[in-house]
């Protein structure tokens, strides 16, 4: 499937692609990826280095989506095997982890020691608060689509009603509500044509 520009990814040792430039790029990747690293992950792979194609790439994530766990974590483990073996997957996910990790146990150290100063908690509150927003924003852009379905909006109200207010396990809320979305998005289908 690779293609005469981007040689396929089980050709990678071969063409003489270290354990060094595995872990360098995927550091790379999990240093600079803010908010989703998707994106930089297709510039690294497919555009820079050359070391997947693009069909490549879509095969390697789409089995990602559907493996339990976060999806970037899952890819960087499968581009790693299929790379170079287990020892891929170790330089692709310590390349990846160790920045986020060493990030996040940087910050609750400050966080643990300065946490009873007034100004530090009010601006970890404006964080969360930010992030909250972040949140909000997104939600409200991803159902602005279903404003023209009521019968959607129907089933995502009562998803979040039962989650928020009732506090419904997911796993119970989501098995009661695919079946009912699936059925009523056949209904609406029938009936607009």
């Amino acid at each position: 499937m690779a293609s005469e520009h981007a040689p396929a990814v089980a050709d990678l040792p071969g063409r003489g692609v270290t354990y060094g430039q595995l872990f360098l790029c995927w550091l790379w990747i999990g240093a600079t990826g803010f908010g989703g690293v998707l994106p930089i992950v297709v510039y690294e792979l497919v555009t820079k280095r050359r070391w997947v194609t693009q069909d490549e790439f879509t095969e390697m994530l789409a089995l990602c989506q559907v493996l339990p766990g976060p999806n970037i974590i899952n890819f960087a483990v499968v581009f790693g095997m299929r790379a170079s073996g287990w020892r891929g997957t170790v330089a692709c996910l310590g390349g990846l982890l160790i920045v986020p990790m060493i990030a996040v146990m940087t910050l609750a150290t400050v966080h643990a020691a300065f946490t009873d100063i007034a100004a530090v908690s009010s601006a970890i509150a404006a964080v969360a608060a930010a992030a909250a927003g972040l949140i909000l924003a997104v939600t409200l852009k991803l159902l602005w689509p279903l404003r023209r379905r009521p019968l959607a909006m129907v089933t995502v109200v009562a998803g979040v009603t039962a989650i928020v207010i009732f506090r419904a396990p997911l796993i119970w809320t989501l098995a009661a509500l695919v079946p009912l979305t699936i059925a009523l998005t056949l209904w609406e289908m029938r009936r607009n044509g």
